[in-house]
């Protein structure tokens, strides 16, 4: 019935999807969703070198897919709360340490680093001179900085979380009692930071620490509170990156020259152009040889542009991943937390539950992304695969046992309507949010239809889909608004696998739920008894055991990531991307990559 449905709605959208050969999906059939994402991506090449010489002179165009404007918040490295805006700010500004291939800190960033476990510090010591993009040396105080900043009671950002918590003194400084952060210390030269932490897990060396500098120099004369609206951040940005900002076109584009003083050598390509586009033109643009590169090529449109003649695709696993939310509480910033609300309309964990039962992600991976997604098996990102209990059954498509959870919960269609009211005997609607986006015209009544079948009236919020940063500010920061009860999202959980950064005490908890027991999980996984394997793989299953039984949220799809690189472009590496997980280093880089033509090829 599902099959049909969607097939009808695919018709009604008018989709550029053809419903046609899934051999790929089908050849993954039975198999676990980490092993079948192995096997499609075996078909993608994660690097281009063409041994072809670079043409002096270039522009290298560069798109991101985005359905809305950019927030544009650039400068400082701290103040950016989207993809998006990440995937800018990491070509002007980035981490001062590398990862290895285990998405560990590396040793071949700015900063070597080393750890003592007994001692809970971790030293950073810089092996580069590095400059800041107007000349000035950008030191370790630099860091410094950008803890005073985050810590600091009127900062507005995001990154006041856990690991900012952790630094010996923080509190201290937030409260005025004391005018530095005592677990911060400098060396006379100003070239190496040990930080000291109340606690020391491995998690840590996942980029748990903040590790990107933010210029003193440039922000010590601007208030807090008023940083992220600046020039600074928005107008002006710099940073040590191998580009330096020409023009921002706000929301728009981002005109860049190369940073001849970079410190692991300067780019062969003289300029750089960002710019938005929306995902749906992405691939006329590029089989019209508008752009170089694309940072995410729509998997939607994969299946009409599979053999391309002009550029090449790259694929990599990715942490992204997409998400059914439900809203149990709210932040509270007095207290610094998440506050769990019992009598919130999705608080009954059989609805939770039956909501994730009761719809077939599998189809709607094959029919839509044609292999390229696969319905998530865990809350663990795909990455950290080591961590991954496959024997916890995640929510694939089971109706019965969606009906039989909301049967047992109270929720019966009383008056014969086809819906089912609330265990008060009440009439039940539930509102559902949704982002803008590719395919939204196909996948929310899809979603819908799907809990449909099982009786739950589910209604668009105010009946449309709505722009990104405006939803992303109801959830956020509107704590009285009862009006939205789940929404549909996506996240980039980055390196560290401690859902403490996402799902956890933090502001960043889309769900806000809390308990006594699942902070004790998130505890538990950040604790130092972490260093000892068994016990932190334990810890891990435990947490994904509770998500799977308690159901705070769900998670949908997994993803393989696909870039498109026109065939004028030489060494390509896809580490050089924003990703949360890789950053500038010495092997690879922007440095690297060569054009060898004048402009795209078509």
């Amino acid at each position: 019935m599902l099959k049909k449905l969607l097939c009808l709605l695919l018709v009604f959208a008018l989709t550029a999807a053809v419903l046609v050969g899934f051999d790929t999906v089908e050849a993954a059939a039975g198999t676990h969703p980490l092993e079948a994402m192995d096997e499609v991506l075996a078909r993608f090449p994660r690097y281009i070198d063409t041994g072809k010489e670079h043409v002096p002179g270039t522009t290298f165009r560069y798109a991101i897919g985005s359905p809305s404007p950019w927030a544009g918040m650039f400068g400082g490295g701290v103040f950016h709360d989207s993809t998006v805006d990440a995937e800018v700010v990491n070509l002007i500004n980035s981490s001062l340490l590398a990862t290895n291939e285990f998405y560990q800190f590396g040793q071949h960033g700015v900063c070597t680093w080393e750890h003592d476990m007994e001692a809970r510090t971790l030293t950073l010591t810089m092996q580069y001179d590095v400059f800041w993009h107007d000349g000035e040396p950008l030191t370790m105080n630099d860091l410094v900085y950008a803890y005073e900043v985050i810590i600091h009671p009127d900062y507005t950002g995001p990154r006041f979380n856990a690991d900012a918590r952790n630094v010996v003194g923080w509190e201290a400084y937030r409260e005025g009692e004391a005018d530095h952060i005592e677990g911060l210390v400098l060396s006379n030269d100003n070239k190496t930071l040990t930080m000291h932490f109340y606690e020391m897990s491995p998690s840590m060396l996942y980029f748990g620490p903040w590790t990107t500098p933010m210029p003193r120099h440039i922000f010590e004369g601007i208030p807090v509170a008023e940083m992220a609206e600046s020039d600074a951040v928005r107008v002006n940005p710099i940073g040590w990156g191998p580009w330096i900002v020409e023009n921002i076109v706000p929301g728009e584009s981002v005109a860049f020259r190369r940073n001849e003083n970079f410190v692991f050598g300067a780019p062969l390509i003289e300029h750089l152009v960002v710019e938005r586009i929306n995902s749906d033109f992405i691939p006329t643009a590029m089989e019209e040889g508008l752009f170089d590169f694309v940072f995410i090529f729509p998997t939607a449109y994969y299946e009409d542009y599979q053999n391309p003649t002009n550029y090449t695709y790259l694929g990599r696993p990715t942490g992204d991943y997409d998400y059914i939310a439900f809203r149990l509480g709210h932040w509270n910033d007095e207290l610094g937390k998440n506050v769990y609300a019992p009598t919130r309309k999705m608080a009954n964990v059989n609805l939770r539950r039956a909501m994730g039962f009761a719809v077939d992600e599998a189809e709607l991976t094959e029919t839509l992304f044609f292999g390229l997604r696969f319905p998530a098996a865990s809350n663990m990102p795909p990455h950290h695969r080591a961590l991954i209990d496959t024997s916890v059954p995640g929510f694939p498509y089971n109706p019965e046992e969606a009906n039989r959870l909301l049967d047992e919960a109270g929720y019966i269609d009383i008056d014969g309507c086809g819906f089912r009211e609330c265990p008060e005997g009440e009439k039940f609607v539930i509102n559902f949010a949704f982002r803008q986006g590719p395919m939204e015209d196909v996948i929310v009544p899809f979603y819908i239809q799907s809990w449909a079948a099982v009786g739950l009236n589910v209604e668009l919020w105010q009946g449309r889909t709505h722009e990104v940063l405006f939803l992303w500010d109801m959830l956020d920061f509107d704590a009285d608004n009862d009006e939205i009860d789940i929404y549909h999202g996506g996240w980039s959980p980055g390196a560290n696998p401690s859902p403490d950064g996402s799902w956890g005490h933090i502001w960043w908890n889309p769900s806000r739920y809390t308990s006594p027991e699942y902070d004790a999980i998130i505890d538990r996984i950040g604790s130092e008894a972490t260093w000892d394997e068994a016990y932190m793989l334990d810890a891990y299953s435990a947490w994904q055991w509770y998500w799977y039984n308690n159901a705070p949220y769900y998670t949908t799809q997994w993803r393989i990531s696909l870039r498109a690189v026109n065939n004028r472009v030489t060494n390509w590496d896809t580490r050089i991307e924003f990703e949360p997980l890789e950053f500038y280093n010495s092997e690879y880089g922007w440095h690297k990559i060569g054009l060898s033509a004048d402009a795209p090829i078509r």
